[in-house]
């Protein structure tokens, strides 16, 4: 292969998607790193020969440098072409992991989902077969997700992405009314079909949720978000920031669980330091830490005659009387 050919590949490899652009001068800087030695008046040349030759490679000359980009839906030129399993990555990450993306990202990637779909749609390879074979569900009952306005959740995801505030009109849920603020993103949460922008408003450092299809407008902003110190995520998760803390300490569970169950929580513990016993009734005597929240008392519930709240006291008195309250309506 000709040392002109394989700069030439180099270099499309560098030209950019519309509306992003390049010009000569950074196109000769880029093969420069790379050790290719050459001018920009080849570049130049190169470029104007193979614009009339590859589909989709075009120029802004309505201003100097002119700025080179590929057509937002040219053909994805890549060197070497794409394989049947890496076709097989960007069809899984497509399905499983395209709405974890920002918008820019997945139009980013747009072209190689095309591609990876004609390369598994044109290979006799098993991978071919790989999708249909594999499902992600939820353990509870499967819900209808609520719809987010397309526009609202573009400009959210712009603003989480590049660390912007900005303006948005919120539906409350406690009380219906329907507010204005400026929002500081701080990441987003998938669960159960709902996707929950974390968040501080305006100048306060307190860390709230949004769900974003209450969001009923948002239009982006210039000013930098604000990030309380210390901030992360992960640990806001982990924490149980989005199970509704009823305190702020940790509770510690004592459970009395029906055999069935208990067999379910040996495979997947409720916490590190969970202990299970056996008793002499039958039932399986669990003991736990975890965060107070109101998702504990939901799965308590759940459970029903499954389970036997032992400890703390204050939660078997709460979880009894709505058992109770629960058992009168169908008396």
């Amino acid at each position: 292969m000709s040392d002109t050919l394989l700069r030439q590949w180099t270099m499309l490899r560098h030209i950019p998607r519309h509306p992003r652009r390049t010009t000569v001068s950074a196109l000769h800087e880029r093969l420069r790193e790379q050790g290719y030695p050459t001018t920009e008046r080849t570049i130049q040349r190169d470029l104007q020969e193979l614009s009339g030759q590859l589909f989709g490679l075009a120029v802004d000359d309505r201003s100097r440098p002119h700025g080179w980009y590929w057509d937002r839906d040219a053909a994805q030129f890549d060197i070497p072409g794409m394989e049947p399993q890496t076709a097989l990555a960007f069809k899984l990450a497509e399905h499983f992991a395209g709405p974890l993306m920002a918008p820019a990202t997945l139009q980013a990637l747009s072209p190689y989902f095309r591609r990876a779909e004609q390369v598994l749609a044109d290979t006799s390879s098993p991978v071919r077969a790989w999708p249909d074979k594999v499902q992600a569900i939820t353990r509870g009952q499967a819900l209808i997700p609520p719809t987010v306005d397309p526009e609202v959740f573009t400009t959210v995801y712009d603003a989480l992405f590049n660390d912007r505030q900005f303006q948005a009109r919120y539906h409350r849920r406690h009380d219906g009314a329907v507010k204005d603020y400026v929002v500081n993103p701080l990441g987003v949460v998938f669960r159960d079909g709902v996707v929950y922008l974390v968040c501080t408003l305006y100048d306060y450092d307190d860390v709230l949720q949004l769900a974003l299809h209450r969001l009923l407008a948002a239009e982006s902003l210039e000013t930098r978000a604000r990030r309380p110190e210390g901030f992360d995520l992960a640990h806001y998760v982990d924490d149980g920031g989005l199970n509704f803390k009823l305190s702020d300490g940790p509770l510690t569970l004592e459970l009395l669980l029906d055999p069935e169950t208990a067999f379910h929580l040996r495979e997947t513990p409720l916490s590190q330091d969970q202990v299970m016993e056996d008793t002499a009734d039958g039932r399986v005597r669990l003991t736990a830490t975890v965060a107070d929240t109101a998702q504990v008392r939901w799965w308590l519930l759940g459970l029903g005659d499954q389970v036997e709240v032992i400890s703390p006291q204050s939660l078997r008195e709460t979880i009894a009387t709505t058992l109770r309250q629960a058992a009168a309506r169908y008396d």
